[in-house]
């Protein structure tokens, strides 16, 4: 859903002439926002997923482990994805700006100018769904 069409739903909902009861009215426009909040990440993690397997997965493989096709003829090998380590002080900044500027002494390239800010944050969305699971802290 893009930005006009959600605008164009907000303004419906806020405009509409419904009479609805006491904080009713305010109730649904959260509803409606949550809704296309929902459907904008769920089109995000689309997009991610897509931009992934045609960019990614061949050197990181289809599941994050850095072992897609071409792996075994790079050195050094690509990142596994999978690896708890590699996550330890790992923030989404850090991700964003190796997909933008690539890794110098790897074969990861730079991606700045071949896919938009908004391409870059949903495969880095995607990349941090191969994340292992942390154990909960009490």
């Amino acid at each position: 859903m893009d930005v006009e069409t959600t605008n164009r739903s907000v303004a419906a909902c806020r405009d509409a002439p419904i009479a609805l009861p006491g904080g009713m009215r305010s109730v649904v426009l959260l509803v409606v926002l949550l809704f296309v909040a929902t459907a904008a990440h769920a089109a995000e993690a689309d997009l991610g997923a897509k931009l992934y397997a045609e960019r990614c997965s061949g050197c990181h493989g289809d599941d994050g482990k850095g072992d897609g096709p071409a792996a075994a003829a790079l050195v050094p090998k690509p990142r596994n994805f999978r690896d708890a380590a590699f996550w330890q002080d790992r923030k989404a900044e850090d991700l964003k700006a190796v997909v933008h500027k690539g890794k110098v002494g790897t074969m990861m390239p730079p991606f700045a100018g071949v896919l938009t800010d908004a391409e870059i944050d949903a495969v880095v969305a995607r990349v941090e769904t191969f994340a292992p699971a942390r154990p909960a802290t009490r």
